[in-house]
């Protein structure tokens, strides 16, 4: 026990106040093996040899910035935590009285990170620990998934969107020449020092709404012109992509019409910019009833081990398929998988070509190719692509053939199609061919289909694939509810891939602090 003289004097024993923590924290963790997680050197290519040492080691921030994700704290909340929190000291090897550092060190720090590309080092330095602690072999397996990431900018209207545009382009001018900038905004009829703020009017009625957002996109277009015609505002990277996602906005939200007006779009597809302070975000659902706006987060899991092998961030609206090959593409030769085990949206034949290109395998349910008129399935034709010949459920054959022959056949479909005179006396005619005749579409691929079939039905492989899929679903869980990875803390892709990263990062930490508890006993 401390005496009160000690503690007066604001002296604390490490191995007294380590016996403190559980033995199984984060806390313990860092303040015992803290070198072998991250060091210095790793981020050495960040920092320049000629001027000394950063102030501040990188290592440390790199605790600090695991610890803030690891209790879902801001950069100000973490320092405040570096300060007052006895536990974060042991952690971090800090004497009692340190008085902390300024938050922006944490931005300063994620900023050179995001510069020399290093967002991703200390995930990739986590999974070699666990490689040389043996929890890693390279498996034969792995699972993949996705989860979504809500993204941190608001979803703004058409009002709200275009103005926001324009006062990013207004600020990237103002960066380069104040004077520019003063002239633009002298030639716009708008004020837009508030950009979140609506012109005035009567928002309310619909026709006032329409004659409003009409100047609200001929303002734009106005400060569009402005710029574009000086080439040496246009020169400035910044600039040009400001004026570029404005013109996007534009013709996303507006259609110009015969008198050269531009009008609100109506019956649009969907909408891809939603906010301009985060053009990258999107619209996704991760089921038809869940829509949500922001990333999906993708990882790549062991299927044995609780290890977090890939992690990437998409937008929104992007497939989950098209990123399998990503995942395997970020691991070296060794860790490559031979199989990647999924759900129904890794396997489609686009996801599995990508995967066949790896020379991975893929065990993931087929989306079930039944008519919307309930009709009979395609599974339940014999599809011989050898004799490139299709057989229906009653034993009639036709053989395939391209789908036009005037016109090229881009896509590679083929189609077989029987005999109205087949189909139209056949018992099962009402429910196989309502309209009196059945077409069957042959993709491209359609033999990576056949062989995804082929695999299902084996009762072994099928029990397999339900058995291990969701063993994913508790890491991606630790990433979203424990570790608080549902919302992206940053505007823009990276900015919250490296959130992603980091926070899987806390999730491997859990098998290896276990298996570096066990080293040492």
């Amino acid at each position: 026990m401390l005496s009160v003289a000690d503690r007066q004097q604001g002296f604390f024993d490490a191995a007294w106040c380590s016996a403190l923590l559980p033995e199984d924290s984060i806390y313990a963790l860092l303040a015992e093996h803290g070198e072998r997680i991250v060091c210095d050197e790793d981020f050495a290519e960040c920092y320049s040899e000629r001027h000394g040492r950063p102030s501040i080691p990188p290592s440390l921030l790199a605790k600090v910035l695991l610890l803030a994700y690891r209790d879902g704290l801001s950069d100000e909340r973490a320092m405040e935590a570096v300060r007052f929190d006895l536990r974060w000291k042991i952690a971090l090897d800090l004497p009692v009285d340190h008085p902390g550092f300024h938050s922006t060190s944490l931005v300063r720090f994620r900023a050179r990170l995001l510069l020399y590309g290093k967002e991703r080092l200390v995930f990739e330095r986590s999974v070699e620990l666990a490689t040389e602690l043996g929890l890693l072999s390279g498996s034969a397996e792995q699972i993949v998934d996705s989860t979504p990431m809500l993204g941190a900018a608001a979803v703004q209207d058409t009002a709200v969107l275009v103005r926001a545009a324009v006062r990013k382009l207004i600020d990237a001018v103002n960066a380069v020449d104040a004077e520019a900038a003063g002239e633009l905004r002298r030639g716009l009829v708008f004020d837009y020092s508030k950009p979140r703020a609506k012109p005035e009017g009567d928002w309310q009625d619909r026709d006032a709404r329409m004659k409003l957002l009409t100047e609200v996109a001929l303002d734009a277009e106005r400060a569009l012109r402005a710029v574009e015609a000086c080439e040496e505002l246009m020169a400035v990277q910044a600039i040009a992509e400001a004026a570029g996602l404005l013109r996007e906005i534009l013709g996303q939200e507006f259609e110009v019409s015969d008198d050269e007006v531009p009008r609100v779009r109506r019956g649009r597809g969907v909408r891809q910019i939603v906010s301009a302070n985060d053009p990258e975000m999107r619209h996704g659902r991760k089921t038809p009833a869940k829509q949500f706006t922001g990333y999906k987060v993708h990882a790549a899991v062991d299927a044995v081990a609780p290890l977090l092998i890939a992690v990437s961030v998409s937008p929104g609206n992007e497939h989950d398929g098209h990123h399998a090959g990503e995942l395997i593409d970020q691991q070296s030769e060794e860790m490559r998988p031979e199989r990647v085990i999924g759900d129904t949206a890794y396997g489609n034949v686009e996801a599995r070509e990508e995967l066949e290109q790896r020379q991975v395998e893929v065990l993931a349910p087929v989306h079930s190719s039944s008519p919307k008129d309930g009709a009979i399935p395609k599974e339940r034709f014999q599809i011989d692509l050898d004799s490139d010949t299709v057989t229906c459920p009653e034993g009639k054959t036709t053989p395939i053939y391209k789908t036009s022959r005037h016109k090229p056949n881009v896509t590679g479909e083929r189609v077989a199609r029987f005999a109205r005179e087949d189909c139209e006396p056949c018992p099962l005619g009402q429910q196989c061919a309502p309209g009196g005749q059945r077409d069957i579409r042959i993709r491209r691929r359609e033999d990576l289909r056949q062989a995804a079939l082929q695999a299902l039905s084996d009762p072994a492989k099928r029990e397999h694939l339900y058995r291990t899929r969701p063993r994913i679903e508790r890491l991606l869980g630790l990433i979203v509810h424990r570790y608080h990875g549902r919302k992206s803390r940053y505007f823009g892709a990276r900015k919250s891939a490296l959130q992603a990263v980091w926070t899987a990062v806390l999730v491997n930490l859990h098998p290896i602090g276990a298996a570096l508890r066990a080293q040492t006993a």
